[in-house]
Parts: C-alpha cells; sequence; structure tokens
C-alpha cells in the first residue's frame, strides 16, 4: 500500500471513529467529544509511527554513509518508501563510487595531499604525505608529535607550527607557493617543498577544515642549485682566465665583456656591450671578412661543426693594431645562435715565429756562404801566397810585375768579400773588447764626411750616459761604414744623415721581439737618412746576401748581410724601420761591456823574421800544404807535415820533437784541429799552437786555455801575416803548465803609440 492510500484510510476511519462517538454519547455531549479526541489522537500517533519509521531508518543510513559506514534500508511494503529506499541505495552505490574514485585519485597524486577539519585533525592524508610527513587520518595536526622537522626557505631556521601553511589555511588565510624544507627522522634526504593551502568551508560559508598541497622540488632546486654552480664557476673561469672572453649574438652585438677583453682592447665593458664588434675592434678593412667569416662558422654550426680557431687583426681603443688568436663556439638559444669567443694576443708570438724563420733561414743561408768562404779562402791563401814569390821573382820585369799586382789585387778583392760572406754567416773571427761607441762614431763621422759629400749633412745624437759596449771595434766601424754608403745611395740629392745612441734595458717580451740573445742591457746605435726609403716587400729582404736595390755592377749586396751577421754574432741583433718616401733608420743593439772585462792594451807589431823552431803543420788541403811548407822553410824553419789529425797524433806518438802545432781548424776525419790541439796540449802544456782557417764552422770557442787568447792566423793570409804569427806565438815566455811568464813593464810602447798620434805641429 502506498503512503498515499495509508493517509486516506487514516482519515476515514477517524471520520467514522468520530461519527460513531457522537451518536452513541450524543446525550454525554461534552464526554463523547472529549473521547471523540482520544481516539483520534491515538489513531494519529498509530499512523505517525508507521509513517516514520522507515524515515528514521534512512536518516540513520544517511548519518551511516557519512560516517562511511554501510546500513541496510529496510522496506516495509509501501511503495513509496521501498521507492526511496532503492533510489537512496542506488545513491548510496554511486556515492561509494565516486568516494573510492576520489580516494584511490588522491592516493595516486605524487604531490602530498593533506586534508584536516576544522580542529586541525587529519581526515585525508595521501600516500605521498604519508611518505614524507608520516601522518595518517586521525593525526592532529596542531598539536600531534611529529616525526619529521620543517625549516624555512633559508633551510636553516626552524618553522613554528602556527607558521605552517595548514595551520594558515585553518585560520582562513589562503597560502600561495611557500616554501619550505622537510627533514624526516628517519634516515632520509631532506626535502624542498613548495606549499599550496586553502581553507575549506560549507555553503555557508563555516569553516570546516582546510587542504594543503605540498610539492617536492628538491630534483628542481639541485639542477637550480647545479645550474647556478655552473654559472659562477663559468664566470669564474672567464674572470680569472688568461684569454679576453667575448659574447656575441648572431649579428656581432656584444653581450659580454670579460675584464680581460678590457685589458687587451682598452674598451671598458659599459663601452663595448650593446656595440657591435666588428665595428669595435677590427680595421676597417677587415671587417666585411670577419662578417662573412662569422656567417659561415654560424651554417657550419647549424650542421653540426663545433667550434672555429682563426687568426685575424685587432684594433686597439688607442688605434694601435695587434694580432690576436680567436676560438669560437656557437651555443644555440631557441632558433638563434649566441657566439662565445676565447682572444688572445699572439703579437709576440708572431713577431717570435717570424724572428725564427728568419733565423732558420739566416742560418741556412749562413752555412752555404761560409762553406763556399772556406774553400774560396783556401784558394785565395795559395793564390795571395804564390803571387808573392812571383812577383819578388819578377820584379825587374816591369810588364810581368804589373801583371802579379793586378793579381795581387784581385786576391785581396777576394779576401774582402769572403769576409763579408763570413761576417753575414757569423763566423769571422771577433776580437771583442770594451770600446767607447761615441768616440768610435765621432771618428767614423770624421771619416766619412769627404767620401760622403757635401750634399749629405752629418749630425749626431749622441748620449752622454751611453754604456760602454763589448764588440769588435773594427768590425762595427765596417758596420758603421756600410750603413752609411746605403744611407748615401739612399739620398741621390742630398739629404741628413743621422748617428745617435742610447741606453737601453730589454725585458724578456722585448728581447724576443728585437730578436737579441737575451733579455739585459745593450747600447743602441741608430743610423737614420732622409731617403727615399723601402716598401715592406724589399724590407724583407734587405739582409740576404747578394740582394741589392742598386743597379748591377754598383754593389755586391753584402754590404748590410755583413751588418746583420756583426750584430748577431756579438751578441745583438738589427732592427730597420723605413716607409716609402719617409727615410730609412737602422738600430743596431749591441751587449753593454761588463764592468770586470779590460780593452786589451795595443801592442806595435813586430818587425817581419823567421826563426829556426821545428813547426808541425796539419792542413788537409795539399795545396795549402804545400804553399804552407815553401813559405815556413823561407822563413828558415824547420817543417814537419800531416793531412790530418790522425797522422799528426801518429806523427807525436812516434817521439817527433816540435815546438808549435800550426793546424787548420776544420779538416776531416776524427777530430779537427781544436781537438787535436786538446789532445796534444793534455800531455804537453807548454805546446805553442797557431790556428789557422778560412771557416771555423763554430769548432773554435771565443776563449781558449787560462792565459792564453786563441791564436788564429785567417785565410788567406800573406808570407808576412804567418811570419808575425809564428813569432807572436814562439816569443812569449811560458812555465812548464803553459802560462806566460810576466815580463818587465816597459812604458816605451805607449810613449812611441803616443807620439805617432800627437805629431808636433810644424812651426
Amino acid at each position: 500500500m502506498t503512503l498515499w492510500g495509508r493517509l486516506a484510510i487514516a482519515m476515514v476511519l477517524l471520520v467514522v471513529a468520530t461519527a460513531c462517538a457522537l451518536s452513541l454519547f450524543a446525550h454525554y455531549y461534552l464526554a463523547g467529544v472529549a473521547i471523540a479526541a482520544v481516539l483520534a489522537l491515538v489513531l494519529a500517533a498509530g499512523i505517525a509511527r508507521s509513517l516514520s519509521r522507515p524515515l528514521t531508518q534512512m536518516t540513520r543510513a544517511v548519518e551511516g554513509l557519512s560516517r562511511g559506514e554501510t546500513v541496510p534500508i529496510p522496506t516495509d511494503g509501501c511503495g513509496e518508501i521501498d521507492g526511496l529506499a532503492a533510489a537512496f541505495a542506488e545513491l548510496t552505490t554511486q556515492f561509494g563510487t565516486k568516494r573510492d574514485l576520489l580516494e584511490k585519485t588522491v592516493e595516486s597524486i605524487r604531490d602530498s595531499v593533506v586534508v584536516a577539519d576544522e580542529n586541525g585533525v587529519v581526515v585525508v592524508a595521501n600516500a605521498a604525505a604519508r611518505r614524507l610527513l608520516g601522518v595518517a587520518p586521525g593525526f592532529n595536526s596542531l598539536t600531534g608529535t611529529r616525526t619529521f622537522a620543517c625549516f624555512l626557505a633559508d633551510d636553516v631556521t626552524p618553522m613554528p607550527i602556527p607558521d605552517s601553511p595548514l595551520a594558515r589555511a585553518l585560520r582562513g588565510e589562503n597560502v600561495d607557493d611557500f616554501e619550505l624544507a622537510v627533514q624526516p627522522e628517519a634516515p632520509a634526504a631532506r626535502a624542498y617543498i613548495v606549499t599550496n593551502a586553502r581553507p575549506l568551508r560549507d555553503e555557508r560559508g563555516k569553516l570546516r577544515g582546510a587542504v594543503t598541497v605540498l610539492r617536492d622540488i628538491t630534483g628542481q632546486r639541485r639542477a637550480h642549485q647545479a645550474l647556478v654552480d655552473s654559472e659562477q664557476m663559468a664566470q669564474s673561469i672567464i674572470k680569472t682566465a688568461l684569454d679576453a672572453f667575448v659574447q656575441t649574438d648572431e649579428s656581432g652585438i656584444i653581450l659580454d665583456w670579460s675584464p680581460q677583453a678590457e685589458s687587451l682592447t682598452g674598451w671598458t665593458r659599459g663601452e663595448a656591450v650593446g656595440v657591435n664588434v666588428a665595428e669595435l675592434v677590427f680595421p676597417e678593412p677587415d671587417r666585411a671578412a670577419h662578417r662573412e667569416r662569422i656567417a659561415r662558422f654560424l651554417h657550419e654550426a647549424a650542421a653540426g661543426a663545433t667550434g672555429m680557431r682563426y687568426e685575424a687583426r685587432a684594433l686597439h681603443r688607442d688605434r694601435h693594431e695587434f694580432v690576436v688568436e680567436a676560438s669560437l663556439t656557437a651555443l644555440r638559444r631557441g632558433d638563434r645562435y649566441i657566439i662565445n669567443a676565447f682572444v688572445r694576443d699572439i703579437t709576440q708570438q708572431r713577431a717570435a715565429e717570424e724572428q725564427l724563420i728568419q733565423a732558420q733561414k739566416m742560418e741556412s743561408l749562413g752555412q752555404l756562404t761560409g762553406g763556399i768562404a772556406h774553400d774560396f779562402n783556401n784558394m785565395l791563401t795559395v793564390i795571395t801566397g804564390t803571387i808573392e814569390i812571383l812577383a819578388d821573382g819578377v820584379r825587374d820585369v816591369p810588364h810581368l810585375a804589373k801583371v802579379t799586382q793586378l793579381i795581387s789585387e784581385a786576391a785581396d778583392r777576394g779576401g774582402q768579400l769572403t769576409a763579408s760572406l763570413l761576417a753575414f754567416a757569423r763566423k769571422q773571427p771577433l776580437q771583442p773588447a770594451e770600446i767607447d761607441v761615441n768616440g768610435l762614431i765621432r771618428e767614423a763621422v770624421r771619416l766619412l764626411s769627404p767620401p760622403l759629400g757635401r750634399q749629405i749633412e752629418i749630425e749626431t745624437a749622441l748620449s752622454g750616459e751611453v754604456w760602454p759596449a763589448f764588440v769588435d771595434s773594427s768590425q762595427l766601424t765596417s758596420a758603421l761604414v756600410n750603413l752609411a754608403i746605403n744611407a748615401r745611395d739612399a739620398m741621390p740629392l742630398g739629404g741628413r744623415l743621422t748617428f745617435a745612441t742610447s741606453n737601453v734595458t730589454l725585458g724578456v717580451p722585448e728581447a724576443v721581439a728585437s730578436g737579441v740573445e737575451r733579455a739585459g742591457d745593450y747600447v743602441a746605435i741608430e743610423v737614420s737618412d732622409t731617403g727615399t726609403g723601402m716598401p715592406p716587400c724589399i724590407l724583407d729582404r734587405i739582409f740576404d746576401p747578394f740582394f741589392s736595390t742598386k743597379e748591377v755592377g754598383q754593389g755586391t749586396g753584402l754590404g748590410l748581410s755583413m751588418v746583420f751577421g756583426f750584430a748577431k754574432q756579438s751578441g745583438g741583433s738589427v732592427e730597420v724601420r723605413s716607409a716609402e718616401g719617409r727615410g730609412t733608420t737602422f738600430r743596431i743593439y749591441l751587449p753593454k761591456a761588463d764592468a770586470s772585462v779590460l780593452q786589451p792594451r795595443a801592442q806595435d807589431d813586430p818587425p817581419v823574421q823567421g826563426g829556426h823552431e821545428t813547426i808541425l803543420c796539419v792542413e788537409d788541403d795539399r795545396k795549402i800544404r804545400d804553399y804552407v811548407t815553401i813559405q815556413l822553410e823561407s822563413l828558415g824553419y824547420q817543417v814537419m807535415v800531416a793531412a790530418d789529425a790522425d797522422e799528426a797524433i801518429a806523427i807525436i806518438n812516434d817521439g817527433a820533437a816540435f815546438d808549435l802545432l800550426f793546424t787548420d781548424i776544420v779538416m776531416p776525419g776524427s777530430m779537427n784541429g781544436r781537438q787535436l790541439a786538446e789532445t796534444v796540449m793534455a800531455g804537453r802544456p807548454s805546446l805553442r799552437v797557431l790556428f789557422t782557417s778560412g771557416y771555423t764552422d763554430g769548432a773554435l770557442p771565443l776563449q781558449g786555455r787560462v792565459g792564453h787568447g786563441i791564436p788564429l792566423l785567417t785565410k788567406p793570409y800573406r808570407r808576412a801575416e804567418l811570419a808575425r804569427m809564428l813569432r807572436r806565438c814562439l816569443d812569449p815566455a811560458v812555465d812548464p803548465a803553459g802560462d806566460p811568464i810576466p815580463l818587465p813593464y816597459s812604458v816605451q810602447p805607449d810613449l812611441n803609440r803616443f807620439l805617432r798620434q800627437n805629431l808636433p805641429e810644424e812651426t
């Protein structure tokens, strides 16, 4: 029966009961009314009870459902109640399904989700929250004992519970992106969290609880910190790198500019950032090539190339140019590139490489010219020696005497030519001494004035504080004369020739750039003219032997080669600056004389004379050996000859007695002349030795044994020179150890020299 049916029957029964009561007790009016009322009330109560019982059961089911319980809803045959129960059961099923789905959804969220009621008691805590915080439903978030510690975003300061995002949400606040750190009690790494929290209100706006979502950003934070550390390390590398760092975009606009870039170019970071790098640091003619190079590099980078290295000219802020090496890498940013460049100044490196190439070229040419000079000097020695013998034999025949004179003069010119070749090859024997450079230049100027002509004005700018130099004075004079003659030829219409001196101290970079042997103190001599100057293509070759810009027959091309070789052999160098139409300046660097070096006192040459001593002559060239034997015998000496060191050793081992070893230096065989002399002198310290050579090839050191200079007779030589050198070696007394015995000092040679140099004026 439906609810409406029950209500209708109840109303009918109530009316019937009331009517019966009124009819039975009509004569008792008041009593009847009372009885009817009672019956109606009893009947109404019964009907209400039958109607409310299923509703009460449904209410209990709803309350149980709110607590998560399942309560059956009974049916009593009432259609409406049964329908309501069925609908409610369906609703309960759907609610349970949705609740399960919601719980599973919350449970599966990777972020921690915690829901608390208005009292702070946790009603929802998903798996992530249970792992991170160790909380479960029923835990009081405001008063419960925590198994974790919370810190503020600094990772150091403890966070009070009232400041937690959940507690703040329970007070009605909205919390967004609040950072904190959580340290579980169990052994686990500290986690860094970003929290959002919201209060939960019912439809009337009453606070019913709060929800908080905690996202673990530990990985992100570590990645960010790693990125920060990497960036800091990169900046530290950039700031401490020896090379300059420049960062630009694809169009060349400067984005970053390191302190080294400031030092390299002179432009500060504030001045450089935002400016096009090509316009800032590249010379005008090179800018288009730079842009093309960058475009090609970006195209190659898009194809997978890793980088590029190139050299270029750069322009300093003060407008001087220098050479740089740039290493480029491209970094992709979206659809564009950022170009990172490390740049270093290689100007000195390139200068050093050019110096090395030039030195290697000169060394090769020196070996060639030295070898030529050696053979040429051997031939000239025979020619100059034999022509003297012929000259003596035909001096009474005028036309033959004239021929011998021509041959002798040609041989002398050949000797000068080989001397120039040896000077360039740095193989000529030098006699360095402490000299007054200013005094030597003044004397050279006095001698040069007449041959240079009146159209050449000679000036001097000599420093009064210039140091003494340690060089061969005759070779320096010859070098200055060569430079003066070149200057004269460069000023056919006249001009000014200037000699200047100064003191220079070269550090390592300056020494490398100047081409001297080592850093230190040097005397600089500058020879400048106001002539036609030279183009760069000629400057690269001016020191090459036989190279000349003069017409054929007007020069040998050996003058500047000799200057170069002399300066290098002396431990110095030569620089040249020139420009067409602006003259030329040669700058010679000469080593400063050490204070302990004493200038040897000049001595008068003794008269030419022979002797009766025995001489062991060692010479590999048969013609020279025959010539020397004739000359020595003509001077009265006894002669023993050997073709090489091995033959000489054999003669000595046979017990042959001799007074002087006269040996060539460069010889084939097991040892050269120097080694032969050292071997023999090891057993005979007092042995006298005279060396001869047209080319030592480095076999002769600059200083002999203690107490002796190195007696050397250079080829080609004449009979008189041979005789004088022999007596210089044989005449000084020596002790058994081979050291000279001091002789009484006499001022007579000095007095004679003074009188010759200061002749009395005629009256």
